[in-house]
Formats: structure tokens, sequence, C-alpha cells
């Protein structure tokens, strides 16, 4: 990495108080790469759920698990936090191709919980990271809100160099199969959720909805947040070209849930770093 974005991305770290930056960075068309602190832990926050969905797309290609099958939301599967399904009274139900969608495009936590109960649990998904190139990426429970003294305190941790490397097997069709990747990059292109790696481009994610001009760019992506963390992994991409990025951060000083948050700007500064960086340009 050269010296001047390593100096560029320590100062973006500055930003976050006594927090600490993780980034890591590939351009598929060189397989240039952009690693500082890349493999560090950090709590995972949400975008472990890349992994969870991941997963059951897998399994559902192995015939082992039918997405149409329907899960009732009752108050046992509930839970709060991001996502609608644990505000809803209880009896709706959903297919797992349903709560696929809502656990990546809303990130919904009662969706996020019970897909990962679909596939097995957490020592599923986690044999298959270690498959997918990702050994220190661990879910170590589902999400929950009230913890025991016996709860691991984050629902996961991982590197971002381990994300990026899932993230590169969706670019080229590796996870699991061309097939399983494409749905799982599917669902993470109908994020709306433009606060962090987007922050700076042009983006419109409701252009197809309006029937407008698309915008230069294309962000596939999946946030994740708890107090003093902000995440994103993405596969930015402008034409042919594709950037798979992951960013984490933890410990900010800023415990605001607000868009000013520090680490929504931070994340942001370093998408417009690293696009600025591969592109060229962040303008068109």
């Amino acid at each position: 990495m050269p010296g001047d974005l390593k100096t560029l991305l320590a100062e973006i770290e500055a930003t976050l108080g006594e927090g600490t930056l993780g980034v890591a960075a590939t351009f598929l068309p060189t397989g240039e790469s952009v690693h500082y602190r890349a493999e560090e832990v950090f709590p995972t926050a949400s975008v472990i759920k890349i992994a969870i969905v991941t997963e059951l797309f897998a399994q559902a290609a192995e015939g082992r698990i039918d997405l149409n099958r329907s899960v009732e939301i009752t108050e046992d599967n509930s839970i709060g936090g991001s996502g609608v399904l644990g505000r809803l009274s209880p009896g709706v139900s959903l297919s797992l191709a349903d709560l696929a969608f809502l656990t990546i495009a809303i990130s919904d936590n009662t969706a996020s919980n019970l897909c990962l109960a679909a596939v097995g649990g957490p020592v599923i998904v986690n044999a298959r990271m270690r498959e997918w190139g990702m050994p220190q990426t661990i879910i170590h429970r589902p999400i929950k809100f009230h913890l025991t003294p016996d709860d691991p305190p984050h629902t996961a941790t991982g590197t971002p160099k381990d994300m990026t490397t899932l993230l590169i097997h969706l670019a080229q069709g590796t996870a699991y199969s061309p097939a399983v990747s494409a749905q799982t990059r599917n669902l993470m292109g109908q994020v709306r959720e433009g606060d962090l790696l987007s922050r700076y481009l042009d983006l419109n994610p409701y252009s197809a909805d309006l029937q407008s001009n698309t915008p230069p760019w294309r962000v596939e992506s999946k946030p994740g947040a708890v107090t003093g963390v902000r995440n994103d992994a993405a596969l930015i991409s402008r034409g042919d070209e594709t950037l798979a990025v992951t960013v984490y951060t933890k410990g900010s000083s800023d415990p605001r849930w607000v868009v000013s948050n520090r680490g929504n700007e931070a994340v942001g500064q370093v998408g417009r770093l690293l696009t600025e960086q591969f592109f060229g340009s962040i303008e068109m």
C-alpha cells in the first residue's frame, strides 16, 4: 500500500476519537489490494448477514432447504432492533426467500435469526466461512439484546480481510456457485442505505422505479452498526470495473444514531478515498 494512502487512512481513523479503523479492499481488474489493520478482529455487526444468507442459498442449491417454506413469526422468535418483523403482530408467516430479502435489504434482525436457525445455526455458517477462506470470522450466537453473563458480547466478530474475501467470491461467482453468488448480490443491490461506503457516490437506488437515467455507480452492500461501531462491506462498480471493499470500525467515541455519526463519516471518507484511488475520480 502506498505510504500516502496509509497516512490518509490513519487521518480518517483519527476522526473516530479513540476508535479503530480496519480496511481491506481489492480492485478486481488488477488484483491490487489495500490493507489497513485488515487482519485485526472487529465486531462485524450486521455485515455478517451476508454470510448467513449466502449459506441459506447454498443449502437451497443443495436441495437441503426449500426457500418457499413458510416460517411463522411468533413472540418467541421475534426480536427488536433493526427491521420490522419484531414490531408486527405475531402470526405473520413469510417464506425463507422473503426472510432472506428482509435480512439483507433492511437488515431485519428477526429475519436474520430465522435464516440462521434454518441453516442449522452458527456452527454451520462458521464451517462454510472456513471453506470460503474466512478463518477469523465467527458467529458466536444469534442476535439478542438481553445478554446473560455467559453470552459473548457480540453476535459475530471477524476481520476486514475475511469479509473482502467473501465479497471477491461473490463477485467471481465462487461463493458456492455462480447462481448462489448472484442471489446474494441481487439482495445486496437492493440495500437503500447510503450513509456509509456509497456516501459520496452519485448513486440513486430508485432510478429503475423512477425510470430515470442510471447513475454511473452500482453498489451492492451490507452495512452494520452497533454503538461505537459502523461497518460496511460492498462491491462498488463503474462499468465493468469492480472494487471489493470492507471497512470496519470499533471503539468510536461518538454514540449517536444519526447520519452525521463519526463512524458513518469515516466509512464514507474511506469509500471516497478508495474509489478515487482505483477509479481515478468519483466524478464522471
